[in-house]
């Protein structure tokens, strides 16, 4: 047995239950309660995201043609 004592849930509840034709609020309750699952297992966790900015930051990288610098050459780009 569910009870709801936060009239604004039981409004969404309510509102759920009549938009999505299901019988009573425990099925709506259910419902949204299974898409809400759902929706946060089909996000991509933190590091996901960042593996694919990094792949299409580096997809977009100009890397110049030729031989890598020298540390000499680096050096004089740094001021060093």
């Amino acid at each position: 047995m569910l009870s709801i004592r936060d009239e604004r849930v039981r409004a969404l509840a309510e509102d759920l239950m009549e938009k999505r034709n299901v019988p009573t609020i425990t099925a709506a309750i259910r419902l949204a309660l299974e898409n809400e699952v759902a929706r946060a297992n089909a996000e991509m966790s933190l590091q996901e995201r960042v593996d694919a900015l990094r792949r299409k930051a580096l997809s977009k990288a100009v890397r110049p043609p030729g031989q890598p610098l020298t540390k000499e050459e680096r050096d004089d780009l740094w001021g060093g």
